[in-house]
């Protein structure tokens, strides 16, 4: 299967497959244009612009291009342009694997000579300082300080490139900053070719520092010309990362080589449901988009685009799972150690992870206990337990002392955006000001997401403290984990309403404030088989949760819910009173596939429903082309959150889910394995090199029928509804 091909679409510009520089613009204005002049990203800081191209005529009169089509893969950005009647020409925009952007012209026409000016305008002032540059043989080296929050600064380099003739810097007061060559000094200077002049002296420094250079092209049949923008955060970083980008002698080959190295080395996925089939593959292209190794001490995945480029200890959770099932554990890993080795003194891990520094006021609840067991089961690595475990357990010691004054075993949720999810009727209804206050401290709410991840950090605590030989302190954690289920049983359950509930610590009375986080007990052994009416009752409630694209955040018929992403009458950023969110949707499935596992066998074929409709979601428009990740959905059309500009999300476990239950393989921490498909009416499926332990594992589905290979030896062989479970050594 050709991946890239598979993901080949007209309407996407993302570029990446670096590290540390991404192109991912939230709302691009200049793509109509030759080169890249949008914005990009270095770590999570904003450069722009970065480039455009310009063309001149024999007779020096400017030749403006019209974009005729764009084709995208996640390797490339393919766009074709004409010039004239009879000269057209293919840009294919790259990003390389060392933070080198390429942009190559392959012209077509009959005997045409042409100027080509690559050029830009560099912003210099007392926030983004250009501190020196220098006209080398090969291009501009230039390096700018660039301030961020507080007193921070940030100091980067940037090396453009392109053959040429000629070239010209000259320093102007700032005006429209557009890719429009008429606004140029080059404009009039040009006269056959630029001054080679380099004028940046001025009453003052600052305004736009133009930097332009020209060759002149002779066109017979074709023509190629290639152009590099490296980044780094030195001068001779940026100069080797450059001098290696420009002995490659195919730019756009080594991008797709790097690409489908990536893809091949995840488990290899088809199916003949191409909505599960694309989305798995889109899936892994944003978390490799997303990777980062440079800007952090251990590798591991950023939430998003732009601001959202960093870890994220909400999200951290959901990186962890899906990445468990590459064949190195190191990004799942990375991506908790990376909170654990900036831990704060008091035991809680920072939100937001900045590249440069760390957000010490940002705060999230997160079940890291339960994703570093499912890593486990996948990689079993010991040295990695022994590694965290002392800081899983001051995290978990932070909570008693800090969340629970009381003792209750039920823990505390003091700011609205702690819990990832703003702006719901949750936090209003222990304090009608709740939506107002943004810093911690603000109000008291024993909630129902973060006393379900405390279970789950305390029943993870107790089995890696068996697995250290560590018995006093096991039996230590199970006990806290059986008193928070109780606590969670006595005050949180509702018995005449049949749902849990958020707790009021002021009365210690239940909010009955019906939202999704509600559902999240049925994810553990918390709930059982007396709890199951409750679920069936209020979760497909189609005047509730049950919609066309459930669940939504908070039930529909609450106070202030709203399916259009309305607060209190203006649309928010990200409201959590009504929308549809990912996120939620994978706490939910793996809620439906637990209850429908221990206690009612004929809801996995709603699960299975429920898990493919939120992928379908996931398409914009139902069109098989457009697979995307936004933060949220309207639950009634499906309709994303196109407004945001945020896609590529990743802020859920989609590929995990996959994998578990479209595909059926849960590994177990008693080293055992099962393989139980979720009824989807599928007519074949096959995934292959799912890593578990030192073995690769195969499932080949074919109509009602499956079978079970480990490292290429069939094992088992089953229909669906009727798992399959053993041991490797069987």
């Amino acid at each position: 299967m050709n991946i890239l091909k598979l993901l080949e679409r007209d309407d996407k510009w993302y570029l990446g497959g670096g590290d540390s520089l991404v192109f991912t613009s939230l709302f691009p204005q200049w793509l109509h244009i030759p080169g890249l002049w949008d914005e990009a990203h270095f770590y999570n800081i904003p450069l722009k612009p970065l480039y455009t191209i310009s063309f001149l005529s024999k007779d020096r009169k400017e030749l403006k291009p019209k974009l005729i089509d764009t084709k995208w893969d996640p390797s490339k950005l393919i766009r074709r342009f004409s010039l004239t009647n009879d000269l057209t020409f293919t840009e294919t925009d790259v990003l390389l694997p060392n933070d080198t952007l390429s942009t190559i012209l392959n012209f077509e026409g009959q005997n045409q000579e042409i100027d080509v000016i690559l050029w830009t305008a560099q912003v210099n002032n007392q926030n983004e300082k250009i501190i020196s540059f220098s006209k080398e043989n090969n291009g501009f080296l230039i390096n700018k300080e660039i301030k961020l929050r507080g007193n921070l600064s940030f100091n980067i380099s940037q090396f453009l490139r392109m053959e040429h003739s000629s070239y010209s810097i000259n320093l102007s007061e700032y005006t429209a900053n557009h890719p429009k060559y008429e606004y140029t000094p080059f404009y009039e200077k040009l006269n056959g070719k630029l001054p080679d002049e380099i004028h940046n002296k001025g009453i003052n420094p600052n305004g736009l520092i133009y930097f332009g250079l020209q060759k002149h092209l002779k066109i017979k049949k074709n023509a190629e010309v290639k152009v590099f923008l490296s980044v780094a955060k030195t001068s001779d970083k940026v100069k080797e990362k450059f001098n290696e980008a420009f002995d490659i002698k195919n730019p756009v080959k080594e991008s797709e080589k790097n690409w489908q190295e990536f893809f091949n080395s995840v488990p290899h996925f088809e199916c003949s449901d191409k909505f599960i089939e694309k989305y798995y593959w889109y899936r892994w292209f944003g978390l490799r988009l997303f990777m980062m190794k440079d800007a952090y001490s251990f590798p591991c995945v950023c939430e998003g685009p732009a601001y959202f480029r960093m870890p994220i200890s909400y999200s951290a959770q959901c990186h962890m799972l899906e990445t468990r099932w590459m064949n190195n554990p190191e990004v799942a890993e990375g991506s908790f150690l990376n909170f654990m080795k900036n831990q704060e003194e008091n035991g809680s891990y920072p939100g937001n992870l900045y590249p440069i520094d760390i957000d010490r006021q940002s705060f999230y609840h997160a079940d890291f206990g339960t994703a570093i067991m499912e890593i486990y089961k996948v990689h079993p690595d010991i040295v990695f337990l022994e590694k965290i475990y002392p800081s899983l357990v001051k995290y978990a010691e932070f909570f008693d002392r800090e969340r629970d004054p009381e003792h209750s075993y039920l823990y505390d949720v003091i700011d609205q955006m702690e819990t990832g999810q703003e702006f719901m009727t949750r936090y209003t209804s222990v304090d009608e000001k709740a939506d107002l206050q943004m810093e911690s401290g603000g109000i008291r709410l024993k909630g129902v997401d973060a006393t379900c991840y405390q279970y789950g950090i305390r029943k993870a605590l107790s089995f890696i403290a068996e697995k250290l030989g560590k018995e006093f302190d096991s039996k230590k954690w199970k006990k806290e984990a059986k008193k928070i289920k109780e606590a969670i049983l006595k005050y949180m359950w509702d018995e005449d309403e049949e749902m849990f509930f958020d707790v009021n610590p002021k009365n210690w009375q239940r909010t009955n404030i019906k939202a999704a986080v509600c559902f999240y007990p049925y994810i553990y052994d918390i709930a059982d088989e007396s709890h199951l009416n409750g679920l069936k009752k209020h979760l497909f409630n189609k005047e509730e949760f049950w919609t066309s694209y459930p669940v939504p955040s908070t039930a529909l018929n609450e106070p202030l819910s709203s399916s259009f992403g309305e607060w209190k009458n203006k649309r928010m950023n990200c409201s959590w009173n009504g929308r549809t969110w990912p996120m939620t949707n994978s706490h939910i499935a793996e809620a439906l596939v637990n209850v429908a596992s221990k206690y009612d066998g004929s809801l996995k074929e709603k699960t299975g429903w429920f898990i493919k409709r939120n992928i379908e979601m996931m398409f914009l428009d139902g069109n098989l082309k457009y697979p995307n990740t936004y933060e949220h959905y309207n639950p009634h059309s499906g309709k994303p959150c196109l407004y945001r500009g945020v896609n590529d999300y990743q802020h859920s476990w989609i590929v995990d889910l996959i994998i578990k239950y479209i595909c059926g393989v849960q590994p177990q921490l008693d080293d055992t394995l099962i393989v139980d498909p979720l009824p989807l009416g599928l007519k074949y499926l096959k995934i292959d090199k799912i890593p578990y332990k030192k073995y690769e594992v195969k499932v080949e589905l074919e109509e009602n029928r499956f079978r079970v290979y480990l490292d290429g030896a069939l094992k088992k062989e089953s229909s669906i509804g009727k798992a399959c479970k053993f041991n490797h050594d069987d």
